[in-house]
C-alpha cells in the first residue's frame, strides 16, 4: 500500500514539472534584426521645389531617424519612428542657375534629392524718360531704370560736368539721381548716361547773358594792292564767337573762331579791276546775333584811244594808248600810274611786242601777220575790261 501511494506521488510531480516547463519562455530565442529599407531612394525637383515622401520598411521594435544634408531639403513630418513609418520633406526654390544635390539619412539609408537649376534670366534694359534739358545754371535729375530683378547695371557720364549725387549702379528696377553744373561757356553742351545698352541725354544752354561783344575796326579801306586787315573782337573770357568772309576774294587767315578777346586777320589779294567791296561776318550767339566789318578795295577805270584797228592782207605793225586811273583817285598816286594791266591777243596772227605787265598810261605795240588766205579774219586785244577789234583783208 505504502508503495503505491510513494508511486503515485512521482507520477503527479513529473506532471507538474511538464506543465511548468510548458508555461516558461526559452532562454535562447533571437532577437528582432532592425535593418531598414526605404523607398524611393532618390526623386528629382525643378528649380521651383516642392515635396516628396519616403517610406521606411522596418521591424517593430526598432527605432530610426530621419535627418538632411542641407538646409534646402526640411523634414516636416517623420523626423523619428518606430518600425514602420514614412518621412515627408520640402524642398526650397532653387535662386542659382546650377543644379545641386542633396540627401536625406533615414534610419541609417540615403534618399538622394536631386533639383535643377533656374533658367538664366534675359537682361532687357530701358530707361524714362532717356533726355532732359536744362538752362545755363544745372540742376539735379533722376531718370528710372527697368530691369529684370537679377540683372545688375552701372551708370556712367560721358562729361566731368554731369556727375552723380546718388548710387550709381543697382540691380533690377531703380534710379539714377545726376547733377549738371553751370555752364560757363556761351555755346551749348551735350552729355550722355550710359546705363547698359541704353542712353541718357542730357542738354544744357550756353551763358549768353553775361557776354557783351564790340568789334573794331568795322570799316575798313583799301587800295589796289591789297594785304592783311585786322580788326579785334572784345569781350569776356568765356564768351565764343566766329569770323567769315562773305566773298571769295577775301580769306580769313587767322581768327575765324575764339573765345574771350581776339584778332581777325583777314588777307585781301589785289585788285586792278573794278572797285569791290565784301564783308568779314563776325557772329556771337546773343540776340544782337554779330557784328559786319567792311571791307571795300579800290580798283582801276580804263580807256582806249582806239577800239578798232584794219589791216591789209600783207599785215604790219600798229599801236593804241591804254590810259588808266584809280578809283578812288587818291590810290593812284600823284602821277596816277598805279593800275597794272597786261594787253593779250586772242589769235596767233596777232603778237604783243609791248613788254608786260605795264603800268599807268602807256601805249601798246603790236604786230600782224600777213593774211595767205582769200578770206578776211578778225582778232581781238583786251586789256582788262577793254578791247580793241583788229580785221585784216583776205589776200
Amino acid at each position: 500500500m505504502r508503495v503505491r501511494t510513494f508511486a503515485i506521488l512521482i507520477l503527479i510531480g513529473a506532471i507538474s514539472s511538464v506543465i511548468a516547463a510548458c508555461g516558461s519562455k526559452s532562454p535562447t530565442e533571437p532577437t528582432p534584426s532592425c535593418t531598414a529599407t526605404i523607398s524611393p531612394l532618390n526623386q528629382t525637383f525643378d528649380a521651383n521645389g516642392g515635396a516628396g515622401s519616403v517610406t521606411v520598411s522596418m521591424p517593430a521594435g526598432c527605432t530610426w531617424t530621419a535627418t538632411s544634408s542641407g538646409a534646402w531639403i526640411a523634414v516636416t513630418t517623420g523626423g523619428t519612428g518606430n518600425g514602420a513609418g514614412a518621412v515627408a520633406y520640402s524642398v526650397t526654390a532653387n535662386p542659382n542657375t546650377q543644379g545641386r544635390n542633396g540627401t536625406l539619412t533615414i534610419a541609417g539609408q540615403s534618399h538622394t534629392v536631386t533639383q535643377q537649376g533656374r533658367a538664366p534670366t534675359v537682361c532687357s534694359y530701358s530707361l524714362s524718360p532717356t533726355t532732359a534739358s536744362y538752362n545755363k545754371d544745372g540742376a539735379d535729375g533722376t531718370f528710372a531704370v527697368t530691369a529684370p530683378p537679377d540683372c545688375s547695371w552701372t551708370a556712367t557720364s560721358s562729361a566731368s560736368w554731369v556727375t552723380f549725387v546718388a548710387a550709381d549702379r543697382g540691380t533690377g528696377n531703380g534710379s539714377v539721381s545726376y547733377r549738371v553744373s553751370r555752364n560757363p561757356d556761351t555755346t551749348d553742351r551735350t552729355a550722355a548716361i550710359g546705363v547698359a545698352d541704353q542712353t541718357f541725354t542730357v542738354r544744357q544752354s550756353g551763358d549768353t547773358g553775361g557776354c557783351q561783344y564790340s568789334v573794331a575796326p568795322v570799316d575798313v579801306n583799301l587800295c589796289m594792292a591789297g594785304g592783311n586787315v585786322t580788326t579785334t573782337v572784345t569781350t569776356q573770357p568765356n564768351c565764343s564767337w566766329t569770323a567769315s568772309p562773305d566773298g571769295s576774294w577775301l580769306n580769313v587767315s587767322s581768327g575765324s573762331s575764339g573765345t574771350g578777346t581776339g584778332v581777325v586777320t583777314v588777307t585781301v589779294p589785289s585788285n586792278y579791276d573794278a572797285p569791290r567791296t565784301g564783308t568779314i561776318q563776325v557772329r556771337w550767339p546773343t540776340p544782337t546775333l554779330g557784328q559786319n566789318v567792311r571791307i571795300a578795295q579800290a580798283g582801276c577805270r580804263y580807256a582806249v584811244s582806239k577800239t578798232a584797228i584794219a589791216f591789209a592782207a600783207s599785215g604790219g605793225s600798229g599801236t593804241f594808248d591804254v590810259i588808266q586811273q584809280s578809283d578812288p583817285i587818291e590810290c593812284g598816286g600823284a602821277t596816277q600810274d598805279r593800275c597794272v594791266w597786261s594787253a593779250m591777243a586772242d589769235v596767233s596772227w596777232i603778237t604783243i611786242t609791248s613788254g608786260m605787265p605795264r603800268s599807268g598810261d602807256n601805249p601798246v605795240s603790236f604786230t600782224v601777220a600777213a593774211n595767205a588766205g582769200a578770206d578776211a579774219r578778225v582778232g581781238t586785244i583786251t586789256v582788262r575790261d577793254k578791247v580793241v577789234l583788229i580785221t585784216q583783208a583776205g589776200k
